[in-house]
């Protein structure tokens, strides 16, 4: 009989301890660059030079700016002029982690004339971003803040493309082509809504997971086959 108990205790331990789990885990809507980048009151490029614990709540990174791609008032520029950047000191409250001497690209907000961080901004190594990524950086996301960018799962583009009039990006889940319109999608006005800007290595990357497709498809109807034969 105590063993009985002492496993009904258990189990209703661990359900009460499931939702506080669930609650206290940091969770970032999924979300483009250039959506990061339009809807950010600053995105800047930094150095970092030191991190310091302010409180229980807050760290700080003391910061070189080596470059402003976006500013949105003299407010927010004021904060960035102190050269730090604060961000939550717990994870659970989605905290953005930097390396030292390491330099980024990070979006964040003005509160009380301080510029804030976190892990639901940007915060992207230069040295990883690639080359059409730095321009829409410095030229071109800016000229698409008018637009939307749609998350889509594969399997509902269709539908997808009915409800949004083909006005709106479709950023497609894998296996759609997601990682080309991340790395080198910038959503652009047309005439009568928005479409993804063909830049040249955009082409290419589509071009690419085309191909892949075709040989995969191509693959999976040899398998097809050799499982009839046997």
């Amino acid at each position: 009989m105590w063993q009985l108990r002492f496993w009904t205790y258990f189990l209703l331990l661990a359900l009460s301890l499931a939702p506080v789990q669930r609650v206290v885990a940091c969770s970032c809507m999924r979300s483009h660059p250039q959506r990061m980048f339009c809807q950010s009151d600053f995105v800047v490029l930094v150095k970092v030079k030191k991190m310091n614990t302010m409180n229980e709540y807050d760290i700080s990174y003391n910061v070189k700016i080596n470059k402003i791609f976006k500013v949105n008032n003299g407010k927010t520029y004021a904060a960035l002029k102190k050269n730090i950047l604060f961000t939550p000191s717990m994870d659970s409250m989605c905290s953005a982690r930097f390396s030292l001497g390491e330099t980024y690209v990070v979006s964040g907000y003005t509160v009380n004339d301080k510029a804030r961080v976190s892990l639901c901004g940007l915060s992207m190594q230069w040295r990883t971003v690639n080359r059409s990524q730095r321009k829409a950086f410095r030229q071109l996301y800016k000229h698409g803040c008018s637009c939307h960018i749609h998350y889509t799962p594969w399997w509902t583009k269709g539908a997808a493309l009915e409800n949004t009039g083909g006005k709106e990006c479709l950023w497609e889940s894998q296996p759609g082509p997601e990682h080309c319109q991340t790395n080198f999608g910038i959503c652009m006005p047309i005439s009568g809504g928005c479409s993804w800007f063909h830049t040249i290595a955009y082409k290419n990357c589509i071009k690419e997971y085309q191909q892949q497709q075709l040989t995969q498809q191509k693959q999976e109807r040899e398998n097809s086959k050799f499982r009839l034969i046997d």
